[in-house]
């Protein structure tokens, strides 16, 4: 089966290039593979330019993710230690140590 668009006809039943012997075919040259060289030389002629734009939430994240990089590892000795006090009933709790890091925490979010 063959369509004929214009000056075009396509052999849809073949996958030998799609064209037809009678069609006429377009030869553009080969564009060589990009270095580096020729990449510097297209964004100095000012051809193409490439541009990332990152939303509010994308750079909230990656604000986040680096506030988490650089918060200190856990101490594993420490809740071991707590752990173990937890499980004999030892281990006591400053009530006001507690309402007052939860107050700090609740001003933080506002």
């Amino acid at each position: 089966m063959a369509i004929k668009l214009g000056d075009l006809v396509m052999n849809i039943n073949k996958f030998t290039g799609g064209l037809d012997n009678h069609a006429r075919t377009r030869n553009e040259p080969a564009k060589a593979p990009a270095t580096p060289q020729s990449q510097a030389a297209e964004k100095d002629s000012g051809a193409f330019t490439d541009q990332v734009k990152l939303s509010a939430s994308s750079k909230s994240i990656q604000q986040i993710e680096a506030e988490v990089r650089n918060l200190p590892e856990v101490d594993d000795s420490t809740v071991e230690r707590i752990r173990s006090q937890i499980e004999n009933g030892e281990y006591k709790v400053d009530y006001q140590k507690l309402a007052g890091k939860m107050l700090d925490f609740e001003e933080r979010l506002n």
